[in-house]
């Protein structure tokens, strides 16, 4: 793999397909290329979340859904991009609806006072 940012679909699916034959050899190459996918797409989305968390949650849902993955229904860049995406949106959204939570208790215990 390149040391770029950029990642290669087919590479990406051939990367894939080798760490399900050898998980051992081909397990850092492979999670460090979803490392750029996640970066890259916390960064230009932008999502207001807790990094090294959302990061990691990221990549338990990676490792979940990766022996499911199959070519023949799409390409590996555009489902993972999609799980990532759709889970970074709800960490996002069950941290802010928490904030909202906490900011309307501390108005409450405020007038209370």
């Amino acid at each position: 793999m390149s040391k770029s940012h950029y990642i290669n679909n087919k590479e990406l699916e051939n990367l894939i397909n080798l760490y399900k034959e050898d998980q051992d050899k081909y397990g850092d190459e492979l999670f460090a290329m979803f490392d750029i996918l996640i970066t890259n797409i916390m960064d230009s989305f932008g999502f207001e979340v807790e990094k090294d968390d959302a990061k990691q949650d990221c990549f338990l849902l990676i490792l979940k859904t990766l022996r499911n993955f199959d070519t023949s229904k799409g390409s590996a860049f555009n489902f993972f991009t999609t799980i990532i995406v759709n889970n970074l949106k709800l960490v996002y959204s069950k941290n802010k609806k928490y904030t909202e939570k906490l900011d309307q208790y501390r108005k409450l215990k405020q007038r209370d006072l």
